[in-house]
């Protein structure tokens, strides 16, 4: 359904400063009904299609259907919006036409009221018409004689209805992630945001949102995000059977909130609690496609990169046989003399394995792949190029999330070429003497050590 409201809004934001409405009539034999004006009409004796202007507040549909029934007599079963016509009245207002289309039967009856003649006319041989109805009318001609060609209206009938929502991403000060605990669906964390409502964009339904369901308004909590509107991400989903429409996201980056700001968060009955959580903890909250989403998000919030979203890419591998859908990485770099490279990790307890001599791992940024990010995190940790990249064979083991992908690479072992960008230390290690690193290593290390010889 044609949303007339948000047109006349804009158009009045465009300067129209008066509305009408008309309506292309044709019959089934492709021929159109003008109508000829009086001699004491304005521009007496020029042939129009069935139109005028709209009432204060009229809807251009219902304005259409009025003007024509005014004019002609003619009650069409439907009529179809196809375009709008912009000109100048005789008084000199910015006047937008919305125009319209509608087929009825041949030999239709026509009752005049305001004009003194009228012809079906084919498109090819028309009479005198005003240079705004020309266009309209050669639009149409054109347009009409494409076999596919619809109405507008008639065409977005045709496709997928989709719903809009708007949402914010949200950290504290520590960086980690914002989330509120549905009500409604038990187990399930979610964004401050909602579907949009009729007329508004996203960035304001997020706004709108998330001053309705934490009691914040960003104008005044963040101003600074609000100015930047920076966009996270659009995310398309598919239709389920509890909401059988595809729905596209879009998700802006709301900014840090303060342990003041957060503790003023006052929920309403559609969630039941809030709380910030590493991101590496909130896996333990989230089933796995949400924990996903949570991940990509914050990927595009860190790298500064909008992301497409859409249904997960299970099981797709890129060109070189890593999932496409991984966030993570670890990277097994060997020598040909046989050491490995490996980074004590800082001894945080919020990162994975702290304190552990680990091989070097990282996160996704933007749109890499698992390559670069492969090469990118072993360069920035440790100063090497790796080279040789593959995907290690065989299966994942289980203390590695299913969206973190093991590589093999090789290097010099060139120990002076060794740089520190993380953690405490780092260094070449013969692999027979792993296990006498002073400091525990993961369990899943022997796992890979085992398919890289393989």
């Amino acid at each position: 359904m044609i949303d007339f409201d948000a047109l006349v809004r804009q158009a009045r934001e465009d300067g129209i400063e008066k509305f009408a409405a008309g309506v292309v009539v044709f019959d089934e034999d492709d021929r159109t009904l003008l109508l000829r004006r009086k001699p004491d009409d304005v521009l007496p004796g020029i042939w129009d299609y069935p139109g005028g202007g709209l009432d204060s507040g009229e809807n251009p549909r219902a304005g259409a259907l009025r003007e024509l029934c005014e004019e002609s007599g003619i009650r069409p079963e439907a009529i179809a919006y196809v375009r709008c016509l912009d000109f100048t009245d005789t008084v000199g207002r910015r006047v937008r036409q919305f125009v319209f289309t509608a087929t009825v039967p041949v030999g239709t009856p026509v009752a005049l009221s305001e004009h003194d003649a009228f012809v079906w006319a084919d498109l090819d041989d028309l009479p005198e018409v005003s240079d705004g109805q020309a266009r309209v009318l050669g639009y149409l001609r054109e347009r009409r004689r494409r076999p596919d060609w619809r109405p507008i209206e008639e065409y977005a009938g045709s496709i997928a209805n989709a719903t809009m929502y708007g949402a914010f991403y949200f950290t504290d000060t520590d960086g980690r992630p914002l989330g509120l605990l549905s009500a409604l669906r038990p187990g399930l964390w979610q964004f401050p945001g909602g579907d949009t409502d009729r007329g508004e964009s996203p960035f304001d339904t997020a706004l709108r949102e998330t001053r309705e369901e934490t009691g914040l308004d960003l104008r005044i909590e963040n101003p600074e995000a609000v100015a930047r509107r920076q966009l996270l991400a659009v995310i398309h989903l598919d239709p389920t059977p509890e909401w059988p429409f595809p729905k596209t996201g879009y998700v802006f980056w709301g900014g840090e909130l303060t342990g003041e700001q957060l503790s003023r968060i006052r929920l309403t009955h559609e969630h039941s609690r809030w709380r910030t959580e590493t991101l590496r903890g909130w896996r333990e909250h989230m089933r796995p496609s949400e924990y996903l989403r949570l991940m990509q998000i914050d990927r595009a919030r860190r790298s500064a990169c909008p992301l497409y979203l859409d249904g997960p890419a299970r099981h797709a591998v890129d060109h070189h046989g890593a999932p496409r859908d991984f966030e993570g990485i670890v990277v097994f770099v060997t020598t040909p003399d046989g050491r490995l490279l490996m980074n004590l990790r800082d001894d945080r307890p919020d990162i994975a394995w702290p304190g552990h001599w680990t091989p070097i791992g990282g996160w996704r940024e933007g749109n890499e792949t698992a390559f670069e990010t492969a090469a990118r995190e072993v360069r920035e940790e440790t100063g090497v190029d790796v080279r040789s990249l593959r995907v290690v064979p065989g299966p994942r083991h289980e203390l590695v999330s299913e969206y973190t992908v093991a590589l093999h690479g090789t290097c010099e072992g060139n120990d002076s070429a060794l740089v520190l960008g993380e953690g405490q230390a780092n260094r070449f290690v013969p692999l027979e003497e792993i296990d006498k690193l002073t400091g525990p290593t993961p369990p899943y290390l022997e796992h890979y050590l085992r398919l890289i010889g393989d």
